[in-house]
């Protein structure tokens, strides 16, 4: 069905069932449904998405005219919803992620609690997965969380299979105190010209699928003048600064740290790299390190994100005091048999 044909819904029709999503009727609703489902796992961005949709559904018959203008947009409102008693209580939002339409995203699946366990999110996704073949894309992806078996199970049976985990860590709380420790043997300050070992790290560090998800880029590790001398700036402001470490393996880098240490209210960052072949052998003594160059900073919350498969400094950093905020497991599914 096309956008014209789904903004032709007439409104005050009753309707049971999967149709398409009416954005002069159903964002608000959508908005609410989402937020509902995804309590405690919206990060801002989510939460300023949430606050667009419900925007958009005060715009009215404006709304039509700026989907069929803005391919993008069209493609926002494209989604699917499942009506109960005049009310939405299901959702699907589908996504082009290149410009080529060659993989398009299957997000915000949500059913509400009272209406779970019919049925209803298989046939959102089937819907999403038929509109995605119409579009004549090659692959939909979804991400997951990692705990939810119920759903990664229905997605299997669907045809999708998983790519790689992506987990949110966070310590609440900086220690008090933090054990006076020897920076780990080998470690040393990383260069910004050092660019193409730690892309080779980077690179060594994630499989095949997860490349395939998001795919390692020589260019994303070349930093600019421009943005060290930003970091300089923001050093010398007192607003946060920046510090980046590296160990040298046998055949390039075995190990990268990151820490973005912050002055002012906010959360400080932590990004590690490990290499397969030293994995289990270092984390502990890089997580001990992170966390006492923090102790000089104000006590905010500490962040990482970082691959789930990485056991190793998972287990490093849960034994340190983090917890889990999210884990989800990015999956994919061809269509058709191109």
């Amino acid at each position: 069905m096309t956008m014209s044909a789904q903004l032709a819904i007439d409104q005050r029709t009753a309707y049971r069932g999967l149709r398409p999503l009416d954005p002069r009727k159903d964002l608000n609703q959508v908005a609410d449904l989402i937020e509902e489902a995804f309590t405690g796992e919206l990060e801002p961005g989510g939460i300023a998405a949430l606050r667009d949709l419900r925007l958009l559904s005060r715009m009215g018959p404006l709304v039509s005219l700026m989907a069929r203008s803005d391919p993008y947009l069209e493609d926002v409102l494209g989604g699917f919803v499942w009506i109960e008693d005049d009310r939405v209580v299901g959702n699907v939002t589908i996504q082009r992620l290149d410009a080529y339409g060659s993989r398009w995203q299957i997000a915000n699946v949500a059913v509400t609690k009272g209406h779970q366990g019919h049925g209803i999110g298989q046939a959102l996704i089937k819907a999403a997965l038929e509109r995605i073949a119409e579009r004549r894309g090659s692959w939909a992806v979804l991400q997951v969380r990692s705990d939810n078996a119920i759903a990664k199970n229905m997605y299997q049976r669907l045809g999708f299979e998983g790519l790689t985990e992506d987990i949110l860590l966070q310590l609440d709380r900086l220690p008090v105190q933090t054990p006076e420790t020897e920076p780990p043997a080998g470690l040393r300050p990383y260069r910004h010209d050092e660019w193409q070992p730690r892309y080779t790290l980077e690179a060594a560090c994630r499989s095949e699928l997860a490349q395939w998800w998001r795919p390692v880029r020589s260019y994303d590790f070349m930093q600019l003048a421009e943005s060290r001398m930003g970091e300089k700036v923001w050093e010398l402001m007192g607003r946060n600064r920046i510090r980046r470490w590296v160990m040298q393996g046998a055949k390039g880098f075995a190990a990268w740290l990151s820490v973005d240490a912050r002055r002012w209210q906010g959360i400080h960052r932590l990004a590690f790299a490990v290499h397969p072949s030293s994995r289990g052998q270092l984390e502990q003594a890089l997580v001990q390190h992170a966390l006492a160059f923090l102790s000089a900073y104000p006590r905010w919350p500490v962040r990482v994100e970082h691959q789930g498969e990485h056991r190793e400094l998972v287990q490093a950093l849960e034994e340190a005091g983090f917890r889990t905020l999210r884990n989800h497991l990015a999956m994919r599914c061809k269509i058709g048999a191109g």
